[in-house]
């Protein structure tokens, strides 16, 4: 991941949760779907969040499974310290400040691995290194659950969900200076076409991999690791 990235969100985390209902126009569907997926998994003890910001997904996460154990890695320290003041007293999380694109996830600790609004900043390369390095970091039987934004499938789609969110954005009672601040953001996006990260997480070995919410360019993807029905296969 750039510095130019790491940048750009170090000067917006004052700001940063705030701002989310107004640049996300399905805010409350987009998480709340997000949170919905993990009822899939029995028994969650352990979860990590890639590229977790100011901790705005792992906070719905802590709320709905307060015992269990949280691991926040992102690649801003500002964003993190604003994380850390929101989890506060909670030795319950974690904080890991390392770039997710490079760094290296313990085999098979997670129930859960989450991630909001982070992966569409990663090469198409990168990403689908990291979605091998979810596989190994999951449980058996575990989930990866990501909210992003994707590009269109055809320059048609995507013409609409480039003027469907930049309209959204003009609309809103963000500041002038906010406003463009969140276009100039924007330009360091580097968004995939839904289907071929879906395809990727089943060449990385994931048994399941749908897509179960779509506004315009806003998606909530899931991807389940069920190491039984992989062996079938294989065999």
């Amino acid at each position: 991941m750039s510095i130019e990235i790491q940048q750009a969100f170090n000067a917006i985390s004052e700001k940063y949760d705030k701002q989310r209902p107004l640049l996300i126009p399905c805010f409350k569907d987009f998480y709340g779907v997000t949170l919905e997926l993990s009822n899939n998994i029995s028994n969650v003890e352990n979860i990590l969040d890639i590229g977790a910001g100011t901790g705005l997904l792992s906070a719905f996460y802590a709320e709905k499974y307060p015992n269990a154990n949280i691991t926040l890695v992102d690649i801003s320290a500002d964003m993190l310290n604003k994380a850390k003041n929101r989890f506060q007293g909670n030795d319950k999380i974690n904080f890991l400040q390392a770039d997710f694109s490079t760094v290296d996830f313990e085999e098979g600790k997670y129930d859960l691995v989450v991630s909001g609004l982070a992966i569409h900043h990663l090469t198409h390369e990168l990403k689908q290194v990291l979605f091998q390095k979810i596989y190994y970091a999951l449980k058996s039987s575990g989930m990866f659950i990501n909210a992003d934004q994707v590009k269109g499938a055809t320059d048609f789609s995507e013409k609409i969900y480039t003027e469907n969110w930049r309209n959204h954005v003009l609309a809103s009672s963000l500041t002038e200076e906010e406003k463009q601040s969140a276009f100039e953001r924007i330009k360091l996006d580097i968004m995939a076409p839904l289907d071929e990260q879906l395809k990727w997480l089943r060449d990385a070995g994931f048994s399941m991999a749908n897509c179960f919410y779509q506004y315009f360019n806003f998606v909530v993807f899931a991807a389940k690791k069920d190491s039984i029905i992989n062996q079938t296969s294989l065999n």
